[in-house]
């Protein structure tokens, strides 16, 4: 069955209605008509499951037949914060962080980011990165949208540090610890909470926001004896973390 995302504002009573290139991918995309079935989610944890009413216009309407809720599992959510690395390798950090369950994500520039938007353009970029969410959330299966946040700067990352069970800060120093024993330091590991994981960019982080990070209470990881790519760090560390709170 075809799988559509709404905003819950599109959503009125028995009926949705969905709007503009959602619409379009309906109706010209995937050719579908009225009868067809479809599921639409909204973002939230809600799914629902109906029929094409009518495709008039640019607009389509759908018949609910059942709603569904996600079960939230009581596990800790976490957060990628990301230093912005070159070229579109924020595209797939996006994308395969939606895919391992992020729920937030804080874009950030460090000392060393290369790629520093300029004030008018960063929130095209980060509407770039939130519709490159929810094409990642539709084609997982994924019922909630993660939180693209707006740029902010590295001490702002800082600031989230204390509110959070665990913050994970892969770097090279000479007082990292393996990544299992970040993970050991969690505060109740099988209990709600968040944990933050601290992607560098290219060129690493400086030292003084290594240390920086460390007197606010990130764990200093290492993911081994190779150098990875920014976009590998973080694919990698949420993946591993992802199996552990799984």
């Amino acid at each position: 069955m075809s799988r559509f995302y709404v905003s819950p504002g599109s959503v009125r009573g028995e009926k949705i209605y969905v709007e503009k290139e959602e619409s379009h991918h309906i109706v010209d995309v995937m050719r579908l008509r009225k009868g067809d079935e479809v599921a639409v989610f909204d973002g939230s944890g809600k799914v629902y499951g109906g029929a094409i009413a009518s495709t008039e216009g640019k607009r389509v309407v759908i018949d609910v037949s059942n709603v569904k809720t996600a079960d939230k599992k009581r596990t800790a959510g976490i957060a990628l914060a990301q230093a912005i690395p070159k070229k579109d390798k924020m595209d797939l950090i996006i994308r395969k962080a939606t895919e391992l369950g992020v729920e937030e994500v804080l874009p950030f520039e460090s000392a060393r980011t290369v790629v520093k938007p300029k004030r008018a353009k960063a929130p095209r970029k980060v509407e770039r990165w939130r519709k490159i969410a929810i094409e990642a959330s539709k084609q997982c299966g994924r019922p909630e949208l993660p939180a693209i946040r707006e740029i902010v700067r590295f001490d702002a990352i800082l600031d989230q540090i204390p509110q959070c069970s665990l913050a994970i800060m892969p770097c090279l120093s000479k007082d990292s610890i393996s990544l299992k024993s970040a993970f050991s330091r969690r505060k109740g590991l099988s209990q709600d909470g968040k944990t933050l994981v601290i992607i560098g960019p290219e060129g690493g982080f400086t030292g003084d926001e290594i240390k920086k990070a460390g007197e606010k209470g990130a764990v200093l990881a290492s993911l081994g004896g190779l150098v990875l790519r920014s976009d590998t760090a973080a694919i990698a560390t949420l993946s591993i973390l992802n199996y552990e709170l799984q």
